[in-house]
């Protein structure tokens, strides 16, 4: 090619860059005189409808009859100036504003709006506000923020001001893309929906959005709407609330502590704090917020502004050992549980509940504790002096220290002909039987973690003896480290007759659910259904069998179960396990440690899943 091509090549490159530079600012130019205009036209649109507002307190008659038509006549256009005027002194004005507002009809789901945000919305208008709120929460939970547009409306056209503002706050609850593009273009289409509102929620969703674009210059935004909330609670508390500003607070608190602002943003987690009544309900709540924000410190602040009343609940002195223990002073730590385990040592029920939340926070030593106080305090034949042992046991089964999960469990076994003792057990186990079993199947896995299997196996047989059916039981005889072929072929006999017995018992089942109409009826046998399926799918997929009808009976009890119950989420995981789909065993092995993340066996087993999905990953390139 030829010099000269060459330069008429980069002519032609420069012009097409410079014309299109030009369209460019042409069309800036453009949309700036359009959004100038746009922004003329809504202020000399205020203007009217601010004069016309003013007519509806007019002396004569007639005047405030036209100006009230002409409003009508407007309609949501005029509605954040009639909101407004709802509370304005001319009594005349606030009551024909407040007519109005409740006269515009709102098209709360347009078709432009996705198929699950119109269903959503089909019977808006007829909700209640706890009704309205919870159609809010949805619509913010919904991906790819669907309900962006239709929460949008609702800020903007919620008549109680206290709904539009909790709507705005869902907004703020939404995922924000991850992208940076994208979420600089979910922001901008926040500005652009709310720029024309002079709503106080509008207000808030500028400083949200103007919080995505650039942190830092939305700060002062942020503290003059936090600030003038906190003012409208204390003067006109009806208009907004506690919870309200809690949350706006708290979304304040999380933006400063993003940008490193620590002492700002401990200002604003004790102005919080100050809206606090002293209920005990609240200030759970507001402990285990600052516990899921890691702001553990709190929780003392919380402690020293209401003393009495963590004296008085020991769940609030516990979660303030708890505070100390994340903070790494240990020794105030066990203090405070010390304290909260004194705290009505007789309310043997509280403090029953109290044990099971302690486990579930893996304070297991503080749970023990508890455990051990209660049956104590309790009679050994009192169902709630059982129903703790058995927990009690459970937990030391799971910490692997099976001599004191025996010890707990030997005055019920020792006691065993005790009518009343026997009616108490047989509320948790199908019979004595089963909870001797069990008994045994500790002092079994004792024996086992100290080597001495000829023990062991004595203690497995005498397990068996009791009940025949003890899927751990079982288990632990198929997998005996010094097994012989009569033994071997014991428990091999034992388990093909227990995993039949199984099967006979969900035809047996399905048969009665087909065949009654007692709704009641009907949910008890369902619920006996799912047991029968998890107990044949936990015992094969530790043993031998179809690994894939442990699979698929395993998920059919979580179906019935609606997929709540951490133990048999864990079956499914060992399901996949024993059919080597590692992958679903991790996965839903995760999601039993998620509901019950107490567990350390569930923990240890995860850990297994895992290390096997990352050696096939590893085997397979």
């Amino acid at each position: 090619m030829t010099q000269t091509n060459h330069r008429r090549i980069n002519d032609r490159a420069k012009m097409k860059q410079q014309l299109f530079s030009c369209w460019c600012c042409l069309l800036l130019t453009v949309w700036s005189i359009s959004v100038a205009a746009a922004q003329e036209e809504f202020e000399a649109q205020r203007t009217v409808i601010s004069a016309l507002i003013e007519k509806l307190g007019s002396s004569d008659f007639t005047t405030r009859e036209l100006a009230q038509s002409r409003l009508r006549e407007l309609g949501l256009v005029a509605f954040d100036q009639l909101h407004e005027a709802q509370t304005d002194n001319d009594i005349e004005v606030a009551k024909r504003a407040t007519y109005l507002i409740r006269s515009l009809q709102v098209q709360w789901s347009l078709r432009t709006d996705a198929p699950e945000v119109r269903r959503l919305l089909a019977k808006y208008d007829e909700k209640n506000p706890a009704g309205r709120r919870s159609l809010m929460e949805q619509l913010a939970s919904l991906p790819d923020s669907k309900g962006l547009e239709a929460l949008s409306r609702m800020v903007r056209f919620e008549s109680d001001g206290r709904q539009s503002r909790y709507a705005a706050l869902q907004l703020m609850k939404m995922a924000v893309p991850e992208a940076t593009e994208q979420e600089e273009a979910f922001a901008t289409r926040l500005q652009e929906l709310h720029a024309l509102s002079s709503r106080t929620a509008a207000r808030w969703m500028e400083a949200y959005s103007k919080s995505l674009l650039d942190a830092e210059d939305s700060l002062p935004l942020w503290d003059q709407v936090t600030r003038k909330e906190e003012q409208l609670l204390t003067t006109f508390p009806g208009r907004t609330s506690r919870g309200l500003v809690r949350d706006l607070l708290r979304r304040q608190f999380g933006l400063l502590r993003q940008l490193e602002r620590q002492e700002e943003a401990a200002v604003v987690a004790r102005r919080s704090v100050n809206l606090l009544d002293g209920s005990r309900e609240q200030l759970i709540e507001a402990i285990d917020w600052f516990a899921s924000e890691k702001s553990w410190k709190f929780a003392e602040v919380i402690a020293d502004r209401f003393p009495v009343e963590f004296q008085e609940y020991p769940e609030l002195m516990y979660r303030l050992a708890e505070a100390f223990l994340e903070g790494g002073d240990e020794e105030r730590a066990n203090q405070q549980a010390a304290i909260a385990l004194a705290i009505n040592p007789e309310d043997l029920d509280a403090h029953l509940t109290l044990a099971s939340f302690l486990a579930s926070r893996q304070h297991h030593r503080w749970a023990i504790a508890e455990y051990q106080q209660g049956i104590q305090q309790a009679p050994l034949e009192s169902e709630v002096g059982v129903r703790m042992r058995i927990l009690l046991g459970e937990i030391f089964h799971d910490l692997r220290q099976d001599d004191d999960a025996r010890l707990v469990f030997e005055p019920v076994v020792e006691n065993r002909e005790n009518d009343d003792l026997k009616q108490s057990v047989i509320r948790f186990y199908s019979r004595m039987e089963s909870f001797v079993s069990r008994y045994w199947y500790f002092r079994a896995c004792d024996h086992a973690s100290r080597q001495q299997w000829d023990k062991q196996r004595e203690c497995l047989e005498a397990g068996f003896n009791e009940d025949s059916d003890d899927g751990d039981i079982l288990i632990a005889m198929y997998r005996f480290k010094e097994s012989d072929e009569a033994f071997r072929a014991k428990a091999l006999e034992a388990i093909q007759r227990s995993v039949t017995s199984y099967e006979d018992q969900i035809k047996a089942i399905e048969v009665k659910i087909k065949n009654t109409l007692d709704r009641l009826e009907k949910q008890r046998l369902q619920w006996d259904l799912a047991r029968a399926f998890n107990q044949y799918a936990w015992l094969v997929c530790n043993t031998t069998g179809d690994y894939q009808k442990a699979v698929d009976y395993s998920v059919k009890s979580l179906e019935i179960r609606n997929w709540e119950s951490a133990s048999y989420l864990d079956t499914l995981g060992h399901a996949y396990f024993a059919a080597k789909d590692f992958e679903n065993a991790v996965k839903y092995q995760q999601q039993a440690v998620d509901k019950d993340p107490g567990s350390v066996g569930m923990r240890r087993q995860l850990k297994v899943f895992q290390d096997a999905l990352n050696k096939q990953r590893t085997n397979q390139g």
